[in-house]
């Protein structure tokens, strides 16, 4: 009969130890975070990149994009990843020229480097402790080469 009591005071160790840490992940959740916020709420047309896009290197950028990006934004950039499949997230389409045209080169940086909590992306992890700005630039400018060039309207009459 010990040996069975010694289980069961066991099991309830565990199952009170379960239920601590529970309630202190629950408890720390609910924290406000002391992190400072961004001024950047939503994209601005004109904004200036920092430190230019200039700086970067476009086949470095896909390199970068291929090992980090594509599991949530896909391959080709249309927000088609096997992650945002799973979780249900809906990703960005960067191919869309239309909404890649309004959004500036800063507000695409700054998101890949802080993430998306601040931005209200929350879904969006932070890549600022992996890549440095040169490498963060070369990205940018390879999802910006992800944009499909804009359709000319056609005179009437006339095919393609």
């Amino acid at each position: 009969m010990s040996g069975l009591f010694r289980r069961r005071q066991r099991l309830v160790l565990i199952a009170i130890l379960a239920l601590g840490c529970l309630l202190l992940y629950h408890v720390s959740a609910k924290k406000t975070s002391n992190r400072p916020v961004s001024t950047l709420a939503a994209p601005m047309p004109g904004a200036p990149l920092v430190g230019g896009v200039e700086g970067g290197d476009r086949e470095a950028g896909r390199s970068i994009y291929l090992s980090k990006c594509t599991s949530c934004h896909g391959t080709s950039g249309k927000g088609d990843g096997w992650r945002a499949w799973l979780f249900r997230l809906t990703m960005r389409d960067f191919t869309e020229s239309a909404y890649m045209q309004t959004v500036p080169d800063e507000y695409l940086f700054q998101i890949i480097k802080q993430g998306g909590a601040n931005l209200g992306k929350p879904g969006m992890p932070s890549w600022g402790q992996e890549l440095n700005d040169r490498e963060i630039n070369s990205l940018v400018m390879y999802i910006r080469g992800l944009a499909l060039p804009l359709q000319q309207p056609q005179p009437p009459g006339t095919t393609r």
